[in-house]
């Protein structure tokens, strides 16, 4: 294909398109560009704003014949179904379920001013319809999230591998057999490799959590921690994980082995993201290889914050932390004091969210952190992002808990 075709940030892709028309110098020129861009083998179909000219005219090359459409128009839409992962040409690699016919009616008038109508079936009806879909729609795009618009102008080669694989391991084409199961169009279940499910991600963006508790968590990872290496120790906050490799390049995810989706993993193709850590491990020798965490998560009801060896299970797990900024957080369904004293005898420093639907998020940190920084340092992240979603889940709701057990808002 000689012809370059605009990408779907391209701003001419919003122009509305004038009508075609047979003497219009516009229109001819269009279809020879068209033609040019069809030159390659392969069944497929353009229409003029694919190549920056808005008129209505569209071209289809079906074996050995290319095809000029003014004005076309689709009817007769039949056998609708969710068309799973599906590509267009100005969306390259990324991926989308959306309901498309697989049989179409195709209407309008050939270049010499005689009708035109065709069933078209398979792929033909669906490039058609993504055809149309540029000469109706200036909104065509719309469905494309922060996640994708920051894949698509990032310079990082990690950052782009990682949602590449991240985008296209969430729109399984076979309908999701394995970890991966497409719900609908928009959500897919994460299963473990024992077949329990897990989590839900949001498939178009998942770099968002789709639960409030988890947005929450991702929140104060980014504000309190450096975010180089994490520890997720909850198979279902494997959303918490994804959503954060999918905005940090240079992130490493942590996790224990037992219970987690390592099929998952492999399929989201992060694999080189993540690293299997026991709480057993040797605390690493200054300098040694092996990471200090800046961040632990884990949910109040884990095994080992239970019994008489929690102390020193939580002592253990917080010299693992890294010395600049490191935190230790806790998702508890309920405010639990027997979490609040455990916390508090291994870190100087405990805060308490308040999520305003009455669970727990407990921060524990070797230091009093610097909410002001840490607010800014958000900031910035929902800015780059555009998740405003971020903003109230980790600004608001700081409490400071003294060792009396008072809540000092902050």
């Amino acid at each position: 294909m000689t012809t370059p075709l605009l990408m779907f940030n391209d701003p001419r892709l919003g122009l509305r398109p004038n009508q075609a028309r047979s003497d219009d110098l516009l229109t001819r020129v269009a279809l020879r560009i068209l033609d040019d861009a069809l030159a390659a083998d392969g069944d497929r179909v353009l229409s003029a704003p694919a190549i920056g000219i808005p008129v209505r005219a569209l071209a289809m090359r079906q074996g050995a014949d290319v095809i000029h459409v003014l004005n076309p128009s689709l009817s007769s839409l039949s056998d609708v179904v969710l068309n799973r992962g599906e590509t267009s040409p100005q969306t390259g690699p990324m991926r989308r379920n959306t309901w498309r016919a697989r049989t179409v009616t195709l209407s309008g008038w050939q270049a010499g001013g005689l009708p035109f109508s065709r069933v078209l079936e398979g792929p033909l009806a669906i490039g058609a319809q993504q055809a149309i879909d540029l000469l109706d729609n200036q909104q065509s795009f719309s469905w494309i999230t922060p996640f994708h618009r920051s894949w698509a102008v990032t310079t990082n080669a990690t950052a782009r591998a990682r949602a590449e694989g991240i985008n296209r391991g969430l729109h399984p084409t076979d309908g999701g057999t394995g970890p991966l199961r497409a719900l609908d169009d928009r959500r897919v279940a994460v299963h473990g490799d024992d077949g329990q499910a897990l989590c839900v991600l949001d498939s178009l963006d998942p770099s968002l959590p789709i639960k409030a508790a988890d947005r929450q968590i991702l929140a104060v990872m980014f504000a309190a921690s450096a975010m180089r290496h994490v520890l997720v120790l909850a198979p279902e906050q494997f959303g918490v994980a994804v959503a954060a490799l999918a905005l940090v390049p240079g992130l490493t995810v942590h996790h224990e082995t037992a219970g987690w989706p390592l099929g998952a993993v492999a399929a989201l193709d992060l694999g080189r993201a993540h690293a299997t850590a026991r709480l057993a491990d040797p605390i690493p020798a200054e300098g040694a290889a092996g990471p200090r965490f800046d961040a632990i998560v884990l949910r109040g009801d884990a095994a080992w914050l239970q019994g008489p060896d929690a102390r020193t299970a939580m002592r253990h797990a917080a010299r693992r932390l890294s010395g600049d900024g490191g935190v230790m957080i806790v998702r508890c369904a309920t405010p639990l004091p027997e979490v609040e004293d455990l916390l508090q005898a291994s870190f100087p420093v405990l805060y308490l969210l308040d999520d305003g639907a009455g669970q727990a998020l407990y921060v524990a940190a070797k230091a009093r952190l610097d909410l002001a920084a840490a607010r800014a340092r958000l900031l910035s992240i929902v800015n780059q992002t555009d998740h405003p979603a971020l903003w109230p889940a980790g600004a608001m709701g700081w409490q400071l808990i003294t060792k009396s057990g008072d809540r000092i808002a902050q």
